[in-house]
């Protein structure tokens, strides 16, 4: 029963190759390896012509087995994606622009020219981006250091600046603070450079989400250690553990730059973050996972690296000027920090809707001030004339 239902297969599939146009003016070879070349004639009946194609048909040992075949495909399928373009021929890296598909553009060159697999592909080009990063939070970790030395000046005039309702008054306050900064050579633009990391991370994880649920060509089996598959979830959370630690100790170290100073309430969130993003991440794929793993593994690094001395020295960072905890006063919990910046915000909100009023009613008064004027014109020569009388 297998050989008949194979050999009516393989005669549909013969009878769909030939073209119409064709029979019986071209002689045909069947594509099988015992198929001699057959000629049809138009004239004769449909029964002896399939009765020719059925005695040519090989045996379903030649035909081979249908491992093989599918053996043949992933290694036609493999030479593929070891050529640039593959993930464009699949759907993926579309265009140059969008943070996704640019990272994905950036592991089909390492993985094609360099020949890693893709657990090593997706490090190199994590630990490439982060490298190229490198300069931007270096002059972070030095704008954060020189503010760190005119703290109390700012906050005085920070507060100064809130308390107010005069609008001149806080143009006075805002040049200080300006001619303040500019003194110690401090551009704030610095401190908001590390926020670029924000889009390249979802880049990354946007990019290899979508290659690890395609799944794309090796994800399944270039993996390392116990998460040979990448398009799997980590089936022990090894790498949702290692992010945790490592995300709980660099922010403990003083964030990315090495120089940030947490306050113990801060410390708590960044410390109950990561542990809940370990059930949160649990489904995640391997993939996306080793990328959280050796990203956070490379800011622990580079923390550790921009709060040595000797490495700030040579880069030329200020050195952070660190002030006792005991000077902010009793520590606060995390829900009372909340509401009490909540009421500094309404109040500032409130100062500057009263600002915003007073300076409407003084550019009123200005108007009627001007309307209330009466100017007269005289020309030249009524004075003329005046001077000769």
């Amino acid at each position: 029963m297998l050989r008949t239902s194979l050999l009516r297969s393989a005669t549909r599939i013969t009878s769909r190759m030939v073209p119409r146009s064709l029979v019986g003016t071209t002689s045909l070879t069947l594509p099988f390896s015992r198929a001699t070349a057959v000629r049809f004639n138009s004239s004769d009946s449909g029964k002896h012509t399939a009765s020719e194609i059925r005695n040519e048909l090989p045996s379903v040992e030649d035909l081979g087995s249908s491992s093989d075949m599918i053996d043949q495909a992933s290694q036609a399928i493999g030479e593929a994606s070891n050529h640039i373009g593959y993930l464009h021929s699949i759907g993926l890296a579309k265009t140059w622009w969008w943070p996704a598909d640019v990272i994905q553009h950036a592991l089909e060159l390492v993985h094609v020219y360099i020949g890693l697999p893709w657990w090593g592909t997706i490090c190199v080009v994590t630990l490439t981006v982060r490298l190229l990063m490198f300069p931007i939070y270096v002059k972070s970790s030095d704008t954060v250091a020189r503010n760190s030395h005119i703290k109390p000046q700012m906050d005085k005039l920070n507060a100064e600046l809130m308390s107010t309702t005069d609008l001149a008054e806080g143009q006075k306050v805002a040049l200080k603070r300006k001619k303040l900064l500019a003194e110690n050579g401090i551009k704030n633009r610095w401190m908001a450079a590390p926020m670029l990391q924000i889009p390249i991370a979802l880049g990354f994880f946007g990019g290899i989400r979508h290659m690890a649920n395609f799944p794309v060509d090796g994800f399944t089996n270039q993996g390392i250690a116990w998460f040979t598959d990448l398009s799997q979830a980590d089936p022990y959370l090894g790498l949702q553990v290692i992010t945790a630690a490592v995300l709980i100790g660099f922010s403990r170290l003083g964030g990315e730059t090495g120089a940030q100073q947490w306050s113990p309430t801060m410390k708590r969130v960044f410390t109950i973050i990561p542990l809940v993003s370990v059930p949160a991440t649990m489904n995640v794929s391997a993939a996306v996972a080793l990328y959280f793993a050796v990203n956070g593994t490379f800011a622990v690094l580079q923390t550790l690296t921009l709060r040595n001395k000797w490495v700030r020295e040579k880069l030329g960072i200020a050195e952070v000027r660190r002030y006792p905890e005991t000077e902010s006063g009793p520590q606060k919990g995390i829900i009372e920090s909340f509401r009490e910046n909540v009421a500094k915000a309404r109040d500032q909100a409130e100062r500057r809707q009263a600002m915003k009023e007073k300076e409407l009613e003084e550019q009123e008064r200005v108007k009627e001030l001007r309307k209330n004027q009466r100017i007269k014109i005289i020309r030249k020569s009524d004075l003329h004339q005046n001077s000769q009388q």
